[in-house]
């Protein structure tokens, strides 16, 4: 795994530098990208049309990625339940809610690339015959179900927040 990450990482590289002639150049270009660099490499060229960014607000830094034109949270903000997270969304402002269905579905299918996840199931929103609902994913195997209970509803999840890219 390690080697077909490094491969990859000096593929994208190396195919960067067209002005690279010969080998001790590449190697030399290589010894002069820090980790981070490399990770960001492998995040670009996994998901087209993404990008890494910082939000900051009230003092609080919190980094997304872009995937294409859906900004989403890296980290946890926290454990809410699901009016709580719909509260905590509203304070953090421009823009940034809880996710619908489809963004769920792209968080679990991302969330390799999207930071470490700190519990099993998210919060997310959605709406049935114009009727507000909460969803619930989990990222353990992507299945999003319906809160239905008061249970459900009021019982404490992750939070990822989800906004519409701002260019």
């Amino acid at each position: 795994m390690k080697k077909s990450i490094l491969f990859s990482a000096y593929l994208a590289l190396f195919t960067s530098c067209s002005f690279v002639n010969d080998k001790a150049d590449v190697s030399k270009k290589i010894n002069e990208v820090d980790n981070k660099s490399i990770v960001d490499t492998l995040i670009q060229t996994k998901i087209k049309d993404t990008a890494r960014n910082t939000y900051q607000k009230n003092n609080t830094v919190v980094d997304f990625i872009t995937i294409g034109n859906l900004d989403v949270m890296m980290h946890d903000i926290g454990f809410f339940n699901s009016k709580q997270a719909e509260i905590e969304c509203e304070k953090l402002g421009d823009g940034w809610r809880l996710p619908n269905e489809a963004e769920l579905t792209l968080i679990y299918e991302q969330s390799n690339t999207l930071g470490e996840f700190s519990t099993n199931y998210y919060v997310g929103l959605g709406f049935d015959e114009e009727e507000k609902v909460y969803l619930r994913l989990s990222i353990i195997n992507g299945e999003i179900v319906l809160l239905q209970s008061d249970q459900e509803v009021y019982s404490v999840y992750g939070l990822r927040a989800v906004r519409d890219h701002i260019n």
